[in-house]
């Protein structure tokens, strides 16, 4: 399902995608502090709380 939604002075889209709980995440790469690349696969074993902010 997909949705246009209005974003402050700009359009937005949104894809409603929600996964099942308990689904595993895709790996995927970030940010570290450092500006060094960090992957979801280093942390496996571990806990993890995923804060994702979108740009704009």
């Amino acid at each position: 399902m997909s949705t246009n939604r209005s974003f402050p002075g700009q359009p937005g889209y949104s894809r409603q995608f929600h996964p099942a709980g308990g689904s595993k995440a895709a790996d995927f790469y970030s940010r570290g502090k450092d500006l060094s690349d960090v992957t979801l696969g280093q942390f496996a074993g571990k806990r993890k709380v995923l804060n994702i902010f979108p740009e704009y």
